[in-house]
């Protein structure tokens, strides 16, 4: 790149790159790397930019590959950058801008080579690579960059200076991580992992951790202006960034605005992601990101926790987060975030289960399910089970029928002027498991909606009559359905073409249809036998749909349960036969009347329903390839089509 260079057209005639990539060795103290590191070219923000880059310097890498294990200068550049990044904290005090400038350059030359050949060798050919021989020694010099990266981020202070150092750390870092991470799932073995998580990097680890969630739930604002400066002559240090802005910038996708450029907040998060996800389970040494992500306490709280692990050494406002958290539940980094702190961390969970906003974080879910054909599965699948986690605390069910929600604009079903954020919760639950049965019958996704349902139907109260109506009418349609399946194994068994569906598909589908069913009836029978006269709109809802009890009571594997709700249906069928104008109002009025004088013990006792959410035996399946997902997806950094597959899912198999 060097001191002339300022566009892409010109790298692959730039003599000082062509010393880096020749035959000609450059030791660490050759005067020449300050030239080189003087240069002017943008540094990419985003996957098209850097993609633009590897592409230019295609040619370079070959070069410098095939002159590499001769001359070891990959090595070199690395213990010059090493040497420098020692001496970072320091500059950055006393507001040495050339220094910090030409270090940053140096990362950015690193990262670029590095992005080349992880896309040819693994962990351990990589190591070696990048390593530095002595006579009876050989330094690691990739596990001295993770190290260095972790203490930069830590020690050098976020400002308008190193805003572009702190970037290109975390992108670097990220790298290092996905090779760590492609060997990982091969052997459960990676040396850069045991160097952050067992070696020297876990050092840092807590304030690593510390540092990436302060960044996201500050919304730390880095100005595009610290990254991208407009165009100035002369000055290298007002020419931090300029060679390549205005080609850059026609090239740029639409998609990719200012905004998501500068959005250091979100490429903190996904870094924490990646640290927090890998070695979960591992035996020999625990992963120190986690336990301190799993187990920070309160700043606000006067009470003093001991840390319950040594790395949890850091104290966060949950008020700061809860509210973050609430605001960006629309980004799935965020959902997956909120799903490990409450599924893991004990004190952060009863924090949100007593919190008096609660609806903020419950409303911003339930959106989440009813835009469901609009977001990846995934997504989906972490929104409803951060619902089934709360739905496992009694105080939570009980509550959210004391909040009114008024006119949510997003539910576009129908209008909805006023009703409780507990009957907005079962309508949009309803609602999922309706066209997931129709769409896609899947049956893990159906079965943790019924699960919060269920942990639910106890507390029960004041159903909004829409809301009663819509589980009422699913189970109708289940119904329907289930009749409709029987038919077609029927008329498979006597040897008619059924379309479409093989028998054992169809015994499938009626597998689910009647533990689906079951549930539901289940749901209903806990309503009205804890909380039956604060249903009238429930029980209305029966009466007036009471045939399908008729079709079901008929079915052994619904007897016992429907047994309940005839008690109860012949109960009030009763009392409104006797009114002499039955009209809508008088009814409701009579079943409020009635609930007074229900006989409570003519109902059959059943098990409490109570579910709580497990993960797999082995989540790492999982998590792993989903959070690489997100960096493929949402990660300035330039992956090809088949990368994060190759390199994750297919080191599974």
């Amino acid at each position: 790149m060097g001191a002339q260079c300022s566009s892409i057209g010109n790298l692959n005639n730039n003599e000082h790159l062509f010393q880096l990539c020749g035959s000609i060795p450059l030791n660490a103290n050759d005067p020449a790397w300050n030239q080189l590191f003087s240069f002017n070219l943008q540094i990419p923000l985003s996957s098209l930019e850097n993609h633009e880059i590897i592409e230019a310097t295609a040619q370079l890498f070959q070069l410098l590959e095939s002159n590499n294990q001769a001359t070891r200068n990959t090595s070199s550049l690395l213990r010059v950058f090493l040497a420098r990044a020692t001496e970072l904290k320091a500059s950055a005090q006393c507001d040495n801008r050339i220094f910090i400038w030409q270090t940053c350059n140096a990362l950015f030359m690193v990262r670029v080579i590095f992005s080349h050949w992880i896309r040819l060798e693994k962990e351990a050919v990589l190591i070696k690579k990048f390593s530095f021989q002595e006579e009876n020694s050989c330094e690691s010099l990739l596990e001295n960059l993770a190290v260095q990266l972790v203490e930069i981020l830590v020690d050098v202070p976020l400002k308008e200076e190193t805003a572009l150092l702190h970037r290109e750390s975390v992108q670097t870092l990220m790298l290092l991580l996905f090779v760590a991470a492609s060997s990982y799932l091969i052997n459960n073995k990676s040396i850069i992992f045991k160097c952050l998580m067992h070696g020297p990097g876990a050092l840092h680890a807590g304030l690593l951790t510390r540092t990436l969630l302060q960044h996201y739930c500050l919304q730390q604002s880095v100005p595009v202006r610290w990254l991208r400066k407009p165009e100035q002559g002369g000055s290298i240090v007002l020419g931090l960034a300029t060679g390549l802005w205005s080609l850059l910038s026609r090239n740029s996708s639409a998609t990719e605005s200012v905004d998501d450029l500068s959005d250091f907040a979100s490429q903190s998060l996904l870094l924490l992601l990646v640290l927090t996800n890998h070695c979960s389970t591992e035996k020999n040494w625990s992963n120190p990101y986690r336990q301190a992500l799993l187990s920070f306490t309160d700043s606000q709280d006067p009470v003093q926790v001991s840390p319950v692990h040594p790395s949890a050494c850091f104290r966060l406002d949950y008020s700061v987060l809860y509210s973050t958290l609430c605001d960006r539940l629309g980004d799935e980094r965020t959902t997956l975030l909120l799903y490990m702190l409450l599924h893991q961390h004990q004190q952060f969970r009863n924090y949100v289960y007593t919190h008096a906003d609660i609806q903020r974080m419950v409303i911003a879910l339930l959106q989440e399910l009813f835009n469901g054909d609009d977001q990846g599965s995934h997504h989906l699948y972490m929104s409803l089970i951060i619902l089934l986690l709360l739905s496992e605390d009694e105080g939570f069910n009980s509550n959210i029928h004391n909040v009114v929600v008024r006119n949510p604009l997003w539910y576009t079903d129908r209008v909805l002027n006023e009703i409780s954020l507990g009957g907005l919760a079962v309508l949009v639950i309803a609602r999922t498991i309706q066209r997931n049965i129709v769409k896609a019958s899947d049956k893990y996704l159906h079965t943790n909606c019924l699960a919060t349902l269920a942990n639910m139907a106890a507390h029960f109260r004041r159903l909004h009559p829409y809301t009663c109506q819509r589980l009422v009418s699913l189970l109708c349609t289940l119904n329907k359905r289930r009749t409709r399946v029987v038919q077609q194994i029927k008329s498979d068994a006597k040897g008619d073409a059924v379309a479409g569906a093989s028998r054992e598909e169809l015994e499938q589908d009626l597998s689910i249809l009647e533990e689906v069913l079951r549930m539901l009836l289940e749901i209903l029978n806990a309503a009205f036998t804890h909380q039956l006269g604060c249903n009238q709109h429930l029980i209305y809802s029966v009466l007036h749909k009471r045939e399908v009890l008729d079709v079901l009571r008929r079915q052994p594997a619904f007897q016992d349960i429907v047994a309940n709700l005839d008690t109860v249906s012949n109960y009030f069928n009763s009392r409104i036969s006797q009114l002499s104008e039955p009209g809508v109002n008088e009814i409701l009025q009579s079943i409020q009347l009635g609930c007074v004088d229900f006989p409570k013990d003519q109902l059959k006792k059943f098990p409490e329903l109570k579910f709580r959410y497990v993960e797999e035996d082995q989540p790492e399946e999982f998590f792993i390839p989903y959070v690489w997902s997100m960096v493929q997806s949402t990660s300035a950094l330039c992956w090809s089509n088949d990368e994060i597959t190759m390199g994750l899912d297919n080191e599974t198999k």
